[in-house]
């Protein structure tokens, strides 16, 4: 149930991005777990190729916020302007935690709405 996700997302900014639907809103939140990024960004990150991690990251970034995921957005974000940057030791002071919490997320959702 999406009512579930009220603790990690901003429902409302969710419904917003999808006219006030339910039913897409739903439907963006499955597209979201079932497209998830993690073994990509971890390849990435593993290569250190920090201009695909941008790439990446980006998606992770823009996909969140379209959902209501504003916090793991603006942790993205930093991530990606951290590889716009070339600025590896904050991408690998960061990235396993936001990882986590993507990948905490994905689970919740898929949890939530199966």
């Amino acid at each position: 149930m999406i009512s579930d996700l009220k603790d990690l997302l901003n429902l409302e900014l969710g419904l917003e991005y999808c006219g006030g639907m339910e039913d897409l809103y739903e439907d963006m939140l499955r597209d979201y777990y079932e497209g998830n990024f993690v073994e990509t960004l971890k390849e990435q990150y593993a290569a250190e190729n920090w201009t695909d991690y941008r790439v990446t990251i980006h998606g992770v970034k823009s996909t969140s916020l379209m959902i209501g995921g504003e916090d793991i957005s603006a942790k993205a974000k930093e991530l990606e302007l951290a590889a716009a940057d070339g600025n590896a030791d904050f991408i690998k002071e960061n990235h396993e935690k936001v990882l986590a919490q993507y990948q905490n997320l994905i689970d919740k959702i898929k949890e939530a709405i199966g």
